[in-house]
């Protein structure tokens, strides 16, 4: 695909762009920069470290692995693990074979889990040995029964530390019969067992290389596949917006918090960093703690987070103290900011000796996670930045494909090679997101509200559905409620996120009951009890308050906004 100059790209010397994106596997991508950089170490997790070139070779005895598993080309492996190595050389070397990574969030509830699994009907699933007691329970409804591998986390740590790891974190396993189990070693066995050659890696740009989860814009998750274009795309966009394009970053040091299984923590912080040749720094759950003494004991210089990071960061005691000088991109997206925090952050990152300031990206996972982000030639305030090179951005009145007047506000829609090929088996709301305009091109119509200035700077206002962020994850209230709707006892009931200085958003569950006056003690434990059954840990509500009636809007539809405002006070 021919790529057009931006207003990015001149303000880079014309010698550093690429007239074409890739049009190939994400694998082939990764191998161009292991090419050039075979020493230089790729990912670090707890201390071990693996070369680019020990990558590529962990990469290809996985793949191995997956055919000696009867794993083939086009078929679905689902991938539920946190950022690991192995989770990550997995998604490579399912992508080597042309395989699909359905990737799944681990805290799912075993029902949600079971339920996009099979969604894809994959033929295998990765995930790790103490997540799966939550599994074991699962009969599988498909046409074969998916193979299981079983990962440790102590297999992917230095030699020192595992003993001590596995003294203190013993996992008991109760295997169900009817699972084929496999442990990882044993699995990475038959790959080295193999005696076949890996057959070509033919992959092309159009072939999707992810399934990822994302609401869109109803708040009901969806698979939306991801092809090679967009993973390699994302990368090759992404070196127009390095702060200095002469100067080569790789070896540098970048964080990845943000989860393999969304989309800007696969893309951005992880393919895009590992393509310029950075050391990935992998974090297993969302550790304040552990991220800040990541940041400044192995001076990351690249970190891209949720701004509840950022929060959590600021009100550190190291950082008032700390030479910041070792930052050199500092970004957020997945949600605002407020101006006190990103007052803060600069005031800091300029008292430490760090040039760079916080820098805003706005994105959806159907779009990759990025579609614009703060120019480091103009940040504007309160503006989330320019489109990514390659991206058109517009704003269309709510409901049509009319482009509304600068500064007004509308439906944000993006077009460009990052957009996803549509929602997996769900033809309506992939007609929905994806619309061809009078212009001929196929526009993302996201559901969120903003508006452009005349130069083009968006300005993200909110998410037109009820979604919920809360610690960086996408949280997804109509889901919650059909739980508690199913108790006995609710009448009715209203998941709403109130804005949380650590979390971002606090979860709080409003209900109706059917008797205000029956034992709400009782009627609160089995809510929070079927909550644990079939919700996601991370989507608990924090809080459930009983309320005689709900608000209703004139459609006879329960007024959240109200409620959220109320509770807001």
């Amino acid at each position: 695909m021919k790529r057009e100059r931006t207003i990015w790209s001149d303000n880079h010397s014309p010698e550093n762009f690429r007239e074409e994106y890739p049009e190939f596997s994400m694998v082939s991508l990764l191998k161009e920069t292991a090419e050039k950089y075979p020493d230089y170490y790729a990912l670090e997790f707890n201390n071990k470290k693996i070369t680019f070139s020990q990558m590529i070779e962990q990469i290809e005895i996985v793949a191995q692995s997956l055919l000696a598993s009867g794993v083939k080309k086009g078929d679905f492996v689902s991938v539920v693990a946190p950022n690991t190595p192995q989770a990550l050389i997995s998604v490579y070397a399912i992508n080597r074979i042309g395989a699909i990574a359905n990737m799944i969030h681990p805290l799912l509830s075993a029902n949600e889990i079971k339920k996009f699994v099979e969604h894809v009907d994959s033929k295998a699933v990765i995930t790790f040995d103490m997540l799966y007691p939550k599994l074991a329970e699962i009969k599988w409804e498909t046409s074969a029964e998916p193979v299981m591998v079983l990962a440790r986390i102590a297999d992917a740590l230095p030699f020192y530390i595992k003993p001590l790891y596995m003294a203190t974190n013993k996992v008991k396993l109760s295997i169900n019969s009817s699972h084929d189990i496999i442990y990882w070693n044993d699995f990475l066995r038959k790959g080295k067992q193999r005696k076949e050659a890996l057959p070509a890696d033919d992959g092309k740009g159009d072939d999707i290389a992810a399934i990822l989860y994302s609401g869109g814009t109803t708040g009901i998750p969806k698979g939306v596949m991801i092809h090679n274009r967009a993973f390699n795309c994302m990368a090759i966009q992404a070196e127009e917006i390095k702060r200095d394009n002469s100067k080569d970053i790789a070896g540098k040091k970048a964080l990845a918090v943000m989860p393999v299984f969304h989309g800007f923590g696969l893309a951005m912080c992880m393919h895009v960093m590992l393509y310029f040749g950075m050391q990935v720094f992998l974090v297993p759950k969302f550790d304040f703690k552990l991220c800040s003494n990541l940041i400044f004991k192995k001076k990351i210089n690249h970190v891209y987070a949720v701004p509840a990071l950022f929060e959590a960061l600021s009100r550190t005691e190291e950082i008032e103290k700390q030479d910041l000088s070792f930052l050199e991109m500092v970004a957020f997206s997945g949600d605002k900011c407020s101006e006190k925090l990103l007052n803060r952050m600069n005031n800091y990152l300029k008292k430490g000796g760090s040039s760079e300031q916080m820098t805003e990206a706005y994105g959806l996972t159907e779009c990759l996670s990025a579609a614009c982000i703060s120019p480091f030639f103009a940040h504007r305030k309160g503006s989330t930045g320019l489109p990514l090179p390659g991206n058109e951005i517009k704003i269309c009145r709510i409901g049509t494909h009319e482009e509304v007047p600068f500064g007004e506000d509308g439906e944000i829609c993006i077009t460009g090679p990052t957009q996803m090929k549509g929602y997996y088996k769900n033809e309506a709301e992939t007609n929905i997101a994806l619309q061809v305009h009078p212009d001929g091109k196929k526009w993302l119509h996201t559901g969120d509200i903003g508006y452009m200035d005349e130069d083009g700077y968006l300005y993200y206002r909110q998410r037109h559905c009820k979604m919920i962020i809360s610690a960086g994850y996408n949280i997804y209230p109509t889901q919650i409620e059909e739980v508690i709707n199913d108790c006995r006892g609710v009448q009715l009931s209203c998941v709403i996120g109130i804005e949380d200085r650590t979390l971002g958003q606090r979860i709080v569950a409003v209900v109706q009951p059917v008797n205000m006056n029956g034992d709400l003690d009782a009627l609160r434990n089995q809510i929070t009890e079927k909550c644990k059954d079939n919700v996601a840990s991370f989507a608990m509500p924090h809080e459930i308050i009983f309320r005689e009636e709900l608000p209703k809007t004139a459609m006879n539809k329960v007024d959240f906004k109200t409620l959220t405002k109320e509770l807001s006070k």
